[in-house]
């Protein structure tokens, strides 16, 4: 009986489909915006047929393997990082409605996401845990950015202390406009309305 070296590195153990099509599919749908029937058109035409469970199934798994291998470059980002004199973080967290947000935190200078992680919501103590994880695997950034929202003040607060600690224009002058001319837009909606 006789192994083949080769095999293992094309394809998982016990997997019906090597890692170029478990990539091919990772990358069509996260960065590339296909749908599920869109991926199986593309492999489709391939001569690869794959269920749509399969091609969902693959999405996960290369997201899975795609943080594993992030984790496991932490290391060396953050050898880069303080090759290149620190990092500044950047924090920001997306929800919708009363769903989880999910935080995360980039490094301003060279654009790489350093982490993601679902928080139940932006209170402070939802967010020191991913800070102090952040702190832990790449050290303390030489400036934090960020909306301005009490919890992640006091997050950063609290973590970074000493740290300089800047509000995203982005999000200044969005609020600032809400306050400024949220009262004008109302007023003149309304009276579009009314004269239709």
């Amino acid at each position: 009986v006789h192994f083949s070296e080769v095999l293992p590195t094309l394809v998982q153990r016990g997997c019906n489909v090597a890692y170029d099509v478990l990539v091919f599919v990772g990358r069509a749908l996260f960065q590339r915006h296909r749908t599920v029937q869109e991926v199986l058109c593309e492999l489709a035409a391939r001569n690869i047929h794959l269920s749509a469970s399969e091609v969902t199934y693959l999405g996960r798994k290369f997201i899975a393997y795609l943080a594993r291998a992030h984790s496991q470059a932490a290391p060396r980002i953050r050898e880069a990082m303080t090759l290149a004199g620190g990092y500044v973080l950047h924090l920001d967290a997306m929800h919708a409605g009363d769903a989880p947000a999910l935080m995360t935190g980039l490094d301003g200078l060279s654009h790489i996401v350093l982490d993601n992680v679902k928080i139940p919501s932006e209170n402070a103590d939802s967010i020191e845990p991913f800070l102090r994880e952040l702190k832990k695997r790449f050290g303390t950034p030489i400036a934090c950015v960020h909306d301005m929202g009490i919890g992640i003040c006091n997050a950063v607060e609290d973590v970074f202390k000493n740290v300089p600690d800047f509000i995203c224009h982005f999000h200044f002058l969005r609020d600032l406009g809400k306050d400024l001319l949220g009262p004008a837009y109302a007023r003149l909606r309304k009276r579009l309305r009314k004269h239709s």
